[in-house]
């Protein structure tokens, strides 16, 4: 890697034409320096400096600028690059190096200043004035655009004034700040409304319930199939690849001379087995045989199959033709009971199973650790290690990765606290060291023909898969089991997400989130229990606060714990009794919580802030309600002292517990239970040592009913 530190000490002089546009930049190793761009060029090539496995290209094209002001825009351009903002200015710019996606941010919007200038016939920054600030202003602020978006464009203009006494003098904008150093939300008289709830939509429980369940189905069951498939298709095609290298060349010995044999045992096969020889479809709409196909499984080209001696024997072989090209690879998985499907892999439909396969596991690794898109998608072999008997996922992250300056490090770091994830988690990343030969687990291309991955990897400055390609990917993985589910006449299909259709990367980490707060004990998909990843996500490895993780959850564990208080406010509006010891407690509670509607959180402190309020305490649990006071509590707390994690054991709740209280809900629950336990007391034949313990809790269960249904004091 190249050391910046060297570069920014000669940052003092401004750039010549062929000073590199990265003289300030570490750069991904590998690097070549001569194919780095340099000033004078019209295109800046930034992706050295990105060191991400998951993005794309990154380059800023200047012959879009207009003539007059580019080389400034350039020069300007160059400094942002290569040079930490300027202080002692009256505006709040971010100290240190700027990320590269940043800089192309701010260079669009100086861009549009600088059209807008031209537009009114200035030709340099100098000739700006204070008031042709202002008409800027006033334009930006009637745009139709975003507020973000507005104060993006005047924030551009704040930054090319604070670099001003780097810039050439013809460059400079007036010595006087910008609107007068006024506040940017007061210049637009606009402010940003405070979002007190991440705006990522959830993914529908009923379709993120689909989802993984198919996802896990295609790792759990038929990845053998896809595998062996797929491997079968990359042998036959890199066959082919040589054959085509050879091209006129002359052909091997066994070509010459043995050709017609080979094809003679092949039929013979064919005809001994009953399976029609592959075909392809012809332009006047008949099918042929697919020679191509015949010559991948002989090993030999093309044309040594088209001679008039081999074509005879084609044409004599009396054998039917089906369109396609059928493996061999056999079909071993079962659903239901049943051979998931009644006909071989096709050559070409192994690739697209290959990648719905790479999906799934994507789908099972991203959603059921927790982990940001980019730090699945930039995984490699040997990333799942074990901590006793539980799985752990190691792998890189750069959110809030900082060098000593307090610059993001472009190449993040490997997580000190690793994921923990389920079985089955695991399972999936074996899965992928299986499907393919590549270090990453989710490569940009798993094709090996030479033709399908060129110009992707032209492009690409990594080679890992985007968070685009992944978002289509499960667009095309979707519509498979749509497919599938129609043809089989099976009813697991995933149902579309009512709020929003279109299933993105995005959203899985937000809607664990909210199965882990609002399902703690639901079973979806392979009996995964949301329980067991709860307790690991928010006590164990992935706990740490460094992942962002818990910030989701703690959002959640508000907004469910305020939307039990409102439906409990509803119900004691509507009458509902409450009895139990701590009955009070709770109708107090209750009664109180609502000065929380409509409350704004700004932070996750705010939101951890919140879940500590007494009056947000009171847990639903099973045929009784805890209003939590942890001096009280007969249960074992889960979490430390002092925390949102501090919440009661309700698997654990004890009957003489001074929290508990009791709704009509709780009430109704009992009765259930009541009914449930009859039959056992009056069975005559029931063991003594059952009949007595049931008996008991019998009469327990009866005096609570007994007395919720009285006024005045209650016994617990």
């Amino acid at each position: 890697m190249t050391d910046p530190a060297p570069a920014r000490s000669r940052l003092a002089a401004l750039p010549s034409p062929h000073t590199p546009v990265l003289a300030g930049r570490p750069l991904r190793p590998g690097t070549v320096q001569s194919g780095l761009s340099v000033f004078a060029d019209d295109r800046w090539r930034l992706g050295p400096a990105v060191f991400e496995q998951h993005t794309t290209s990154f380059s800023i094209e200047f012959t879009t600028v207009d003539e007059s002001f580019r080389d400034a825009v350039k020069v300007l351009t160059w400094l942002l690059l290569n040079h930490p903002a300027p202080t002692g200015t009256p505006y709040r710019l971010r100290q240190g190096m700027l990320a590269i996606t940043t800089i192309i941010a701010v260079q669009r919007c100086v861009r549009l200043f600088t059209d807008w200038l031209a537009g009114r016939g200035l030709i340099r920054l100098a000739d700006v004035t204070a008031n042709d600030l202002d008409d800027y202003a006033v334009q930006v602020k009637a745009a139709p655009i975003s507020l973000g978006r507005r104060e993006d464009l005047l924030a551009a203009v704040n930054r090319i004034w604070a670099y001003r006494d780097l810039l050439p003098e013809s460059d400079r904008l007036p010595a006087a700040p910008p609107w007068r150093g006024e506040r940017i939300q007061d210049v637009l008289q606009q402010r940003r409304p405070d979002r007190g709830e991440n705006r990522t939509p959830r993914i529908h429980p009923d379709t993120m319930s689909a989802l993984l369940a198919w996802s896990v189905r295609f790792v759990d069951v038929l990845a053998d199939d896809i595998i062996t498939a797929f491997d079968e298709q990359r042998a036959l095609t890199a066959r082919g690849q040589r054959a085509r290298e050879r091209g006129g060349t002359a052909q091997p010995a066994r070509e010459k001379f043995g050709v017609t044999a080979l094809l003679e045992t092949l039929l013979a096969d064919y005809r001994a087995n009953g399976r029609p020889l592959p075909g392809r479809r012809r332009r006047d709409g008949t099918i042929g045989v697919n020679v191509p196909h015949l010559a991948k499984l002989l090993d030999v080209a093309p044309g040594s199959l088209r001679v008039p001696t081999n074509q005879a024997l084609l044409d004599a072989a009396d054998l039917p033709i089906r369109e396609g090209s059928p493996l061999a690879a056999p079909i071993t998985a079962h659903l239901d009971g049943v051979p998931w499907r009644d006909t071989a892999v096709d050559f070409h439909e192994a690739p697209t199973l290959a990648r719905h396969l790479s999906t799934a596991c994507f789908i099972v690794i991203a959603y059921l650790s927790g982990m940001r898109p980019g730090e699945v998608l930039s995984l490699e072999r040997g990333c799942v290690d074990h901590v006793g008997h539980q799985p752990v996922l190691r792998g890189r992250h750069w959110k809030g990765v900082l060098n000593d300056d307090g610059d993001k490090r472009p190449d993040g770091e490997i997580r000190a606290d690793p994921w923990v994830i389920p079985d089955i988690a695991a399972a999936a990343v074996a899965v992928l060291c299986r499907l393919h030969p590549h270090a990453l687990l989710f490569p940009s291309t798993l094709h090996t023909d030479g033709r399908n991955g060129a110009a992707l990897k032209k492009s690409r400055l990594g080679t890992a898969r985007t968070s685009g390609h992944i978002n289509g990917d499960i667009a095309a993985f979707l519509e498979w089991i749509e497919a599938y589910c129609r043809e089989h006449r099976r009813p697991d299909r995933v149902p579309p997400d009512p709020v929003e259709p279109v299933i993105t990367v995005s959203r899985l980490r937000r809607t664990l989130a909210w199965f882990i707060v609002r399902r703690p004990r639901g079973l979806i998909a392979a009996a995964i229990q949301y329980g067991h990843l709860q307790t690991s996500m928010t006590l164990g490895y992935a706990g740490n606060y460094a992942s962002g993780f818990p910030d989701d959850l703690a959002f959640e564990h508000w907004l469910a714990r305020v939307d039990t208080l409102a439906d409990a406010h509803q119900h004691l509006l509507a009458g509902e009794h409450v009895s139990g010891p701590a009955a009070t407690t709770y109708r107090h509670r209750v009664e109180n919580a609502t000065r929380f509607a409509g409350r704004t959180l700004r932070t996750t402190r705010d939101a951890h802030t919140m879940l500590t309020n007494p009056d947000l305490q009171i847990f639903p649990g099973n045929a009784m309600t805890c209003v939590l006071d942890p001096q009280r509590a007969a249960c074992r707390l889960r979490g430390e002292e002092n925390s949102t994690r501090r919440t009661p054991d309700l698997d654990d709740c004890r009957p003489n517990c001074a929290n508990i209280a009791r709704t009509d809900r709780d009430i109704d629950s009992i009765r259930q239970m009541i009914q449930q336990l009859r039959p056992i007391v009056d069975d005559p034949l029931a063991p003594p040592f059952r009949h007595a313990r049931e008996q008991h809790e019998l009469q327990r269960l009866e005096r609570i009913v007994a007395d919720h249904d009285q006024p005045g004091e209650h016994r617990p």
